[in-house]
């Protein structure tokens, strides 16, 4: 099994962009969080990056093929005022180095980002075709096929469920408004688990905790928790498919 491993954040509600950027490099480079993959040794994920925005009341995502903490078109977003940003920064595994494997990817009115390795061969509907050839645009498919009441958590419950042979399905979407967030892994724990803050302006969830924010009240994830998380209102759901 190969291992795909990436840094991911996802932010709502009022928060510094700049602020969020920073960390989110810091994250990159490997100089914030020790953890399985860094034990005596430099893990940076410098395989390409993405943002989503929301930009008049739309969802944008935009994609890089260089390493985020080295490319100069992500200073064009610290002044960016939005209520909601998703980052992501690649190290690639399956799939080469190539803009077409870069996360988010974008189907459907949703954008997507995964982090870990899935072996399984997943099945989705024939008019989503992928771009690149990574396991994670296979598995965003997979997720969003066959959606006769629209994405929710028992849906991603039941989906993830089936999946067999995986390092980690942590992954993020969203259309927007609403967002799922989801740890799941099966290995790495201290590399997989994800880390929740809430406060009176925003909610972030994040693969490290933010140096920014690092006096904040954060709490560990749990192995297959998914999250529900509402731009407009701020507010965070865990495990609604568990009630």
């Amino acid at each position: 099994m190969e291992f795909q491993m990436c840094r991911l954040l996802i932010a709502a509600g009022k928060f510094d962009l700049s602020e969020i950027i920073d960390d989110f490099k810091t994250m990159a480079m490997d100089q914030n969080e020790k953890h399985e993959n860094n034990a005596g040794k430099e893990f940076r994920h410098g395989d390409g990056w993405g943002i989503v925005f929301m930009q008049d009341g739309r969802m944008q995502v935009k994609t890089f093929l260089a390493a985020c903490y080295e490319d100069d078109a992500i200073e064009a977003y610290r002044t960016l005022d939005t209520p909601l940003c998703v980052l992501h920064a690649r190290k690639g595994s399956k799939g080469s180095v190539k803009l077409e494997n870069v996360h988010p990817f974008q189907a459907s009115g949703y954008a997507f980002c995964h982090n870990g390795t899935v072996d399984d061969e997943l099945l989705y509907e024939d008019h989503l075709k992928p771009a690149g050839d990574t396991d994670s645009e296979k598995l965003f498919y997979y997720l969003i096929s066959n959606l006769s009441e629209g994405l929710n958590e028992r849906v991603i419950y039941d989906k993830y469920t089936g999946i067999k042979e995986f390092t980690g399905i942590n992954s993020i979407v969203t259309d927007g408004e609403t967002s799922f967030i989801v740890n799941w892994f099966s290995k790495k724990p201290e590399y997989y688990t994800l880390k929740v803050l809430e406060t009176p302006d925003c909610a972030i969830i994040s693969s490290e905790i933010l140096p920014h924010f690092r006096g904040g009240d954060w709490r560990r994830s749990h192995n297959r928790d998914i999250y529900r998380m509402n731009t407009s209102k701020m507010e965070i759901v865990k495990n609604a498919h568990m009630k």
